[in-house]
């Protein structure tokens, strides 16, 4: 395989999407980049390298439609571990025109392929936590390319406070996305929420009876994608229209 090239990107804005969760938005230029939804890269910051003089890299799925790119921009939504996430937390440091090097894309088995050769009858897509990431880069793909079959969005995360791409998820559904929401933590007192209670894997056995030529796109965490797909493998799902994605 050929060496990817490294790209320099400056930070164009960085976007607060929850108390631990930033999206960096990467100024991306000229062509030097070129991906398919859902596919991710290896960021690094310059300078910012391990004892052993070899820069510090991370795998991060691109949360931006590859439509962006003809505006001069590619996202990254990157969540603050805390303790022993080095890199989430230097890059939680940055400035604006601080730079970031990414190299990519990977992962050819999860991306969303458009056009199709054939529309499937419904695009569903299922994320937990950050997860949406790589979902929300195909929804605004489909959305941008005016996509004629129905959306879906099932998404679940811990307390309402932890919705990635909240204002984002509206403008979804005022242009016609059906969107379920899931919380499987505790609602504060003040806090208003109108979904779901309970694990997003909770919510699909009454909302998904069975399988009428639905295509189905899954990230999250390994236990949630793992049900999932036994989810619809039992329905069944044939094991060609349901991809999956793990961090």
């Amino acid at each position: 395989m050929a060496k990817r090239e490294v790209v320099e990107c400056p930070i164009l804005s960085i976007i607060p999407e929850t108390p631990r969760v930033n999206t960096y938005r990467l100024g991306v230029g000229g062509g030097a980049f070129s991906f398919m939804a859902g596919q991710f890269l290896m960021a690094s910051i310059p300078d910012f390298l391990r004892e052993d003089g070899r820069p510090v890299r991370r795998a991060y799925s691109i949360a931006s439609s590859p439509l962006d790119l003809m505006e001069g921009y590619l996202d990254l939504t990157i969540t603050r571990v805390g303790e022993g996430g080095y890199f989430s937390n230097r890059i939680h440091e940055s400035k604006v025109d601080d730079i970031v090097l990414i190299e990519g894309p990977y992962g050819k088995a999860f991306h969303l392929a458009y056009p199709p050769e054939r529309f499937p009858e419904r695009y569903l897509f299922v994320g937990s936590g950050s997860g949406i990431a790589p979902l929300r880069a195909m929804i605004r793909t489909l959305l941008k390319e005016g996509c004629p079959v129905p959306i879906e969005l099932f998404y679940g995360y811990r307390y309402v406070s932890d919705c990635i791409y909240e204002e984002e998820i509206k403008e979804w559904m005022k242009k016609g996305v059906s969107v379920h929401l899931a919380i499987s933590g505790s609602v504060s007192s003040g806090q208003v929420f109108s979904g779901a209670y309970g694990r997003v894997t909770s919510i699909l056995p009454e909302l998904i009876p069975s399988y009428n030529g639905q295509e189905v796109f899954i990230c999250g965490p390994p236990a949630m994608v793992e049900q999932t797909v036994r989810f619809f493998q039992d329905i069944p799902f044939p094991e060609e229209s349901v991809h999956k994605e793990q961090w």
